[in-house]
């Protein structure tokens, strides 16, 4: 195994002006980034569902001029199951994956569904999940069409899913690659998202190796970062001061936490070489991407080499 190419995410939004767009993939070229991880709710590109078209044309031209390589995240609150307005949600994914074939971007990254608040009892949780199927079929028909790869991304696990107030069947890898599974297309796969899991993991006592080893196969994209798997089991402090007590979602730089990422990605057994998102996000890290992306690659080498012993 090792990681088809290596990639660092949007560190910030350009809603307005594009100049500070540009200046953020030179940034990114310059640190070695194979790819660039774009945001399209970020750029200001879609509006009520639909891709506006005199926004693309700018974006679209600073993303060109830039001799890089994209990926793309969909909105992060995009809710595949939610009963009450399913067709909006289905359209900004729409929306997204023209937009990634608009800019030659060949996977599209979404959230699974369910995050918004509690579960509408009015709805049986199997409708909402057979809905939330019924779009990623449809969505994976556009995808393919336009040689792009939905990768649907495990949650990781905020206090209202810890305490119950909100459910989100993703904070468990192998439960998420079910759902894949039953949708069965092969233009819809799953982004691991590798430090999510290992929150995942603290909050709810299951094994980190078994679940992400179960979504192993249907691994299309990593999202590859660190923390020092510490959940926020309280709510105290805030999130704004999770990182002076080491809590929470850090993204920071692999190997700056406490993760085995080298030990998990040796004991993967990932059925393709997916692309491989470093993501960062307080500035301190992303300060560090040209750290970031070395160590990146470097677990993709171990893991490779260490596959390739065991087979010999």
């Amino acid at each position: 195994m090792s990681f088809c190419s290596v990639g660092i995410n949007q560190p910030r939004p350009h809603l307005n002006g594009l100049s500070g767009l540009a200046e953020d993939l030179e940034a990114a070229k310059r640190a070695g980034a194979d790819f660039f991880e774009v945001m399209p709710h970020e750029l200001g590109v879609i509006f009520n569902g639909s891709l506006d078209g005199t926004r693309l044309l700018s974006v679209r031209e600073v993303l060109h001029g830039a001799d890089l390589s994209y990926t793309v995240h969909a909105p992060l609150d995009m809710n595949l199951m939610d009963p009450t307005a399913p067709g909006l949600h289905r359209d900004v994914l729409n929306a997204s994956i023209q937009f990634a074939g608009e800019i030659g971007a060949n996977v599209v990254v979404c959230h699974a569904g369910q995050r918004l608040g509690a579960r509408d009892a009015r709805h049986s949780f199997k409708d909402q999940l057979d809905t939330e199927r019924s779009a990623l079929l449809e969505a994976g028909e556009t995808a393919g069409e336009l040689g792009v790869t939905i990768a649907v991304e495990n949650y990781y696990p905020e206090l209202p899913i810890i305490l119950g107030a909100v459910y989100d069947y993703s904070v468990r890898p192998s439960e998420l690659a079910e759902q894949l599974h039953a949708v069965d297309h092969p233009a819809v796969g799953l982004c691991l998202d590798v430090g999510h899991a290992a929150l995942a993991a603290n909050a709810f006592g299951f094994d980190y190796f078994e679940e992400c080893a179960a979504a192993a196969p249907l691994v299309r994209h990593v999202h590859l970062h660190d923390n020092l798997e510490k959940p926020n089991l309280t709510g105290e402090p805030p999130v704004s001061e999770h990182p002076i007590y080491g809590l929470g979602d850090l993204h920071l730089p692999p190997g700056r936490g406490t993760i085995p990422l080298e030990e998990l990605f040796r004991q993967l057994d990932l059925s393709e070489n997916p692309s491989c998102c470093v993501e960062l996000i307080c500035a301190n890290s992303y300060a560090l991407a040209p750290e970031a992306l070395d160590a990146a690659r470097k677990i993709g080498e171990l893991a490779g080499t260490a596959r390739e012993r065991v087979s010999i």
